[in-house]
């Protein structure tokens, strides 16, 4: 295969020499001086001609100008572009380097972070362990001192088992002594049931005799009821009708009786009235005669005295004959009235003795008619008395029947017992060393629990030990020395650290140069001149490049990675000073898994090509003339608020309050989630997941500043990913071409604002 090369610096050269031969020639065919025809000659036609001449000579400078513009403008179209897919290959493969620079010095700083750490940790855990094997020790002590007294009941209760063998080996052989008494008495106990049976079937028999006579008379004594069952019928009558007298002379008294003391209160009160003032009329009169013991005890009193004493007493005894005639004489009657009024009362309970006559008359009737009755009754129970006796007199045969045999059984019985007495003091004497050995092993499992409830607090603090020597090994082992440094320890290691190598830079860009060209990869950097990195540790922005030593010319292209999944855009600036980006899309959402896209625009964002990989394929289909509209705007964005979980992307800068479910009504659930950054500016994220879901990320005015929806029919919504939509920091809404209106929707934020409320 012949290799075809381009020499780009060459054909940019040869250009600019054209262009300088063509700025020469253009120079030199150009005159100011111009010809009238009368200067040429006198006649006509020779002056046209020579016109035409210079005319036709002109033009073809004219034309040699214009093809060696041309030549040199494709000369220097085709340099450059060799030049720009050359300078792009050199730009990947400078990138690809830069990247290779800067993991190599991560990774050999994270090997000696790693090794540092290492030793920090083997110092810390050996100061751990001697810290804990005194703690150890300390413990063992005790626990060796429970394991010897461990040891002496282990040997307590090994001697306590021998004698148990020892026992059970002489309960066996007083099994062996007792089986034949055993069995006997197993015989003898045969020989009784035997007996009882027969018994038993002679109590039946004698039974079966007794039951006859006993339900004949159940009989005569069922008939004597049946008859005089309208006897017991009367008799109830007789009780209902006296129960209800009785109810009847109960109420007519408690009636009578509240009328009468409810007047007898009445009368009552008057009463203590009446007698309060005869009382006071009474101490007036003490009060005269005293007055009358004191005068003529004086020995001094006048006739004027006494009489003016006997115009008090006058008056006085007026004064209670007034109070007799005006209260106490009518008091008197109204009592007599209430006396004679009970006396009156009694005669309305003439009626009621009149039933209770009737009721009487009845009973003594009942009386006559139950004489007949009874006399049968008397026979029935002298029946009933004969029957007892019969009982009895059948029960002392049936015991005499089988009185005998049951004297042989227990003269057997005897027999044995004696010869099992010796036997049953052995078995005594066996229970009471079972007991004594019962008592000791109790002693022994007592002392064993005793020792149990003491090893128990050190075996809690050997597990302590071990749970707080495993938490501290877990701390040295979890420790992030990064937040943690203690330079102490550091210090402390400085023998230990010599052989750590030196930690390596770690480029901030990287330039490579060789005899044609020069490449410079850089990154943009943060406030504090690193790096600046996304919350996974990777460059937020890569630019490279490519600058021709030979002809000036540049190239160069600024990479950003847009999502984790590999979206990118590159914005490339040409040699010869165009601006294209190129937007790289992979596994659309809608396009199924393994499809990949790439948009191509202007500065401007004029969409210029559109490729598409389908999945599986390897080739890129063009089709810029299908109509595409651009690339999504979730590529456009530089810099999007959050990312597709809702959390903000910037890496934590935020602090988030726990989400807050305004309302969920079927399957609509909005929610709102309040991120603060350390500077108080508060960002909310507020998700809307029913029909045509929507996710507003707004200010803490709910001004909308970024939308997020998922692509697709609503069906496979559960299974999509949130996508930017539309955002306010894109190009158009900035430069006035378009005004950012995005609102979140009415029926929503009425619900917000109540839940505000």
């Amino acid at each position: 295969m012949v290799r075809v090369s381009y020499d780009y610096d060459l054909m940019t050269v040869l250009a600019r020499h054209l262009w300088h031969l063509r700025d020469e020639l253009d120079v030199t065919s150009q005159t100011d001086k111009t010809f009238a025809a009368g200067d040429i000659g006198p006649r006509r036609e020779t002056a046209e001609a020579l016109e035409d001449f210079y005319g036709a000579w002109k033009k073809s400078f004219q034309d040699g100008w214009q093809v060696m513009t041309d030549l040199g403008n494709l000369l220097d179209k085709a340099g450059k572009a060799f030049y720009d897919q050359d300078a792009s290959h050199a730009a990947g493969t400078a990138q690809q380097v830069t990247s290779q620079v800067r993991d190599e010095a991560i990774r050999q700083n994270q090997i000696r972070k790693q090794t540092l750490d290492g030793k920090r940790r083997q110092a810390m855990a050996t100061n751990l362990e001697a810290r804990y094997k005194t703690q150890q020790a300390r413990l063992k002590k005790e626990q060796d001192a429970l394991v010897e007294k461990r040891d002496k009941l282990d040997e307590q209760t090994a001697a306590q088992q021998k004698r148990q063998e020892e026992l059970n080996k002489e309960q066996e052989e007083l099994a062996k002594k007792r089986e034949p008494l055993v069995k006997q008495q197993d015989e003898l106990q045969a020989r009784q049931q035997q007996l009882w049976q027969e018994e038993k079937k002679l109590l039946a028999q004698r039974e079966e005799q007794l039951q006859a006579k006993r339900d004949e008379l159940a009989k005569q004594y069922e008939a004597l009821r049946e008859e005089q069952e309208p006897l017991v019928k009367r008799q109830e009558e007789l009780q209902r009708k006296q129960q209800q007298l009785w109810e009847d002379e109960k109420a007519l008294r408690a009636e009578q009786d509240a009328a009468i003391e409810k007047k007898a209160t009445a009368l009552e009160q008057e009463q203590k009235a009446y007698d309060a003032k005869q009382d006071a009329l009474q101490e007036k009169q003490e009060a005269l005669w005293e007055e009358r013991r004191t005068l003529l005890s004086s020995g001094n009193a006048t006739q004027a005295d006494l009489d003016a004493w006997q115009r008090k007493q006058d008056a006085l005894d007026k004064e209670r004959d007034a109070l007799w005639e005006n209260e106490g004489k009518g008091l008197a009657e109204r009592w007599d009235a209430l006396e004679q009024e009970q006396r009156d009362g009694e005669k309305a309970f003439a009626p009621l003795d009149e039933r209770q006559k009737e009721i009487d008359d009845a009973r003594e009737q009942l009386s006559r008619d139950q004489e007949p009755f009874s006399e049968r009754q008397d026979e029935l129970q002298k029946k009933q008395q004969d029957l007892w006796a019969l009982e009895k007199s059948t029960q002392k045969e049936l015991e005499d029947a089988v009185k005998e045999e049951q004297d042989v059984l227990d003269a057997e019985r005897a027999d044995l017992d004696s010869r099992l007495a010796p036997l049953d003091q052995e078995s005594k004497d066996l229970q009471d060393r079972q007991q004594e050995l019962w008592d000791d092993q109790s002693d022994t499992e007592d002392a064993q629990a005793k020792l149990t409830e003491e090893e128990q607090p050190v075996l809690q603090r050997q597990q302590d030990l071990q749970e707080s020597y495993g938490e501290e090994q877990d701390k040295i082992r979890d420790r992030d020395f990064d937040k943690d440094e203690d330079l102490g320890q550091l210090r402390g290691m400085r023998g230990q650290l010599e052989d750590l190598p030196d930690e390596a830079f770690v480029p901030n860009g990287y330039t490579i140069e060789d005899a044609n060209s020069t490449t410079t990869v850089s990154y943009q950097l943060d406030e504090n001149g690193e790096v600046k990195v996304d919350k996974n540790g990777n460059p937020v922005e890569t630019t490279t490049s490519v600058t021709n030593k030979n002809t000036g010319l540049t190239y160069s292209e600024t990479y950003r990675p847009v999502s984790e999944d590999g979206d990118s855009v590159t914005t490339i600036h040409s040699s010869d000073g165009s601006v294209r980006k190129v937007y790289y899309e992979k596994d659309p959402q809608d396009w199924g898994e393994g499809a990949e896209r790439r948009f191509v625009t202007d500065e401007n964002g004029q969409l210029l090509e559109f490729w598409v990989k389908a999945p599986g394929s390897s080739e890129w289909t063009d089709e810029s003339n299908a109509g595409a509209s651009g690339p999504p705007n979730y590529l456009r964005v530089e810099e999007p608020l959050i990312d597709k979980d809702g959390l903000p992307a910037d890496g934590g800068k935020y602090k988030e309050s726990a989400p807050q479910i305004i309302s969920s009504e079927g399957n609509a659930t909005l929610i709102v989630t309040t991120f603060e950054r350390p500077d108080g500016q508060m960002m909310k994220v507020i998700d809307y997941d029913g029909p045509g879901g929507i996710r507003w990320v707004t200010d803490e005015n709910n001004n909308v500043l970024e939308t997020w929806r998922k692509p697709g029919p609503v069906e496979d919504h559960n299974r999509m990913d949130w996508q930017l939509w539309d955002s306010k920091s894109l190009p158009e809404y900035n430069n006035g071409t378009r005004t950012w209106q995005a609102q979140i929707w009415p029926e929503v934020q009425e619900k917000l604002d109540q839940a505000t409320k």
